[in-house]
This record gives C-alpha cells, structure tokens and sequence, in this order.
C-alpha cells in the first residue's frame, strides 16, 4: 500500500482509539484480529504504534477497523474535551489572555469598522495550507489625465498607465484566534509593506494553531483536530489593527 494512504488510515484509526475507555488494551488487542504478534513497542510513542498497526494490517484493514470501531465511544471524529483517551483528573488552568477576550468582544458586537480581507477567495486550509491573494493599497490607470480606479477604467486602454497606490496599512499587526477554543489567543503577524500577503497572514494563523495543538490543554481545545480547521474569512479592524479569522470545519 502507498505510505500516504497508510498513514491516511492511521489518522483514522488514531481518532477511533482516542475514544476508547482503555487505548492501550484496545491497540495490543488489535493485533489479534489481523492475526499478527503484538509487538514490544511499549515505549515507542502512540503515534508511531498506531502507524506500525496499520502497516502489519495486510489484507486485514475493514476487520480492523470494524475493531477499532466498536471500541469507540461517542463521535470518534472529534476531539475529547478531555484530551487522548478519557476526561483528565481534575480542572486544567487555562491561558486566558485579558487583551484577547476584550478584542472578541470587540469582534462579536459587530460595531467596529471591518474590512472583509478575503473577497472572493477560497478557504485556506491549516493543515495543508493552500491559497493564494493579496489585501491592501490598490492599482490606479491613469488615463487621458484623469486617475481612475481598475474598476472605473474597466479594460485596460492604448495609452494607459498603471501604478501601484499604498493606502498607509501597519507592517506588524495582531491575529485574533477562538475556534475551537474555550479562550481566544492574541498573536503578533508581522505582515510587512501593502500588499499584504493573504498567504503569509493565514501561514502564521496556521502556525499559532500549530502552537495551541501542542498544549492544547492550556486553550479549553475539543472538537475539532487541526486538520479539521480552514480559514473561510479574515476581518481587519483597523482601529485595533487586528486580524480575525473566521474559522470553519
């Protein structure tokens, strides 16, 4: 089999053990259904067992799987409020962030001036990351004296001329995170001269959720795993120079 779709297969598997009362018991017993020694891999990270799992699968990937599944508990496909395997012991302090819950509030009134940053581009995906785009200043014709914006000139015309026209944005500004987290995080984007790069504004997004996804204890994260989550819209709030992703799974 391709390794990519092995390791297809042992994501899958890996959010089907994630829900099981005992994960350990449920991969050793595993290796019975597909009709192979259980390893001596106890020490090995759980990632790297559960890819060896597949790959000793064979022919005997759908009893597997079937296995798996009536192991799972709840929607296998989400991520536990209490993290890998069962609810942890107790509460988990949070890394609550004063500046970024005053900012959601800001960004939930839907008072503040906005400017929708994706116009009519795609999602951006956190995990594979595709986009392309660019937000901020603006193209000016000039034409028979007059300057016109692309709009109002329309096809471009013998004689025209073109030139980039900046409009004053910030070169550092702060992203604004809440999906899928019980408090929002606030980060620093430094996106440079205008244009701005939408392809760096939603790498560093992905990067930040990367960061969470590490300790995801410290964010109240569930629900979702990060290769669930795509960047549908970016809002700049220019008053706060603030950027905010609305997120979508």
């Amino acid at each position: 089999m391709d390794p990519v779709d092995q390791l297809t297969m042992a994501v899958q598997a890996a959010q089907t053990l994630r829900t099981a009362e005992n994960p350990e018991a449920v991969l050793r017993g595993a290796y019975s259904v597909i009709e192979e020694p259980v390893p001596e891999d106890a020490g090995d990270p759980m990632a790297v067992r559960i890819a060896r799992l597949i790959a000793s699968a064979g022919t005997h990937g759908r009893e597997l799987f079937d296995y798996l599944e009536q192991h799972a508990r709840g929607p296998f496909l989400n991520r536990l409020p209490g993290g890998w395997g069962k609810a942890e012991e107790g509460e988990v302090e949070l890394q609550e962030d004063e500046e970024a819950v005053r900012l959601l509030d800001v960004v939930e009134a839907d008072e503040a001036e906005e400017r929708d940053m994706f116009d009519d581009f795609p999602a951006f995906s956190v995990a594979r990351r595709s986009i392309s785009g660019t937000f901020g200043g603006r193209s000016v014709i000039e034409r028979d004296g007059k300057r016109l914006t692309a709009e109002e000139a329309g096809e471009m015309q013998t004689g025209d001329s073109i030139s980039f026209e900046r409009e004053g944005l910030p070169v550092s500004v702060r992203g604004l995170i809440d999906y899928p987290l019980e408090t929002p995080v606030l980060f620093t984007i430094e996106v440079g001269e205008e244009p701005w790069s939408l392809w760096d504004i939603c790498c560093a997004f992905a990067d930040q959720y990367a960061k969470i996804y590490e300790t995801p204890e410290r964010y109240g994260v569930w629900g979702h795993d990060i290769t669930d989550l795509w960047i549908e819209g970016l809002m700049y709030y220019p008053k706060e120079r603030v950027i905010y992703a609305l997120m979508g799974s």
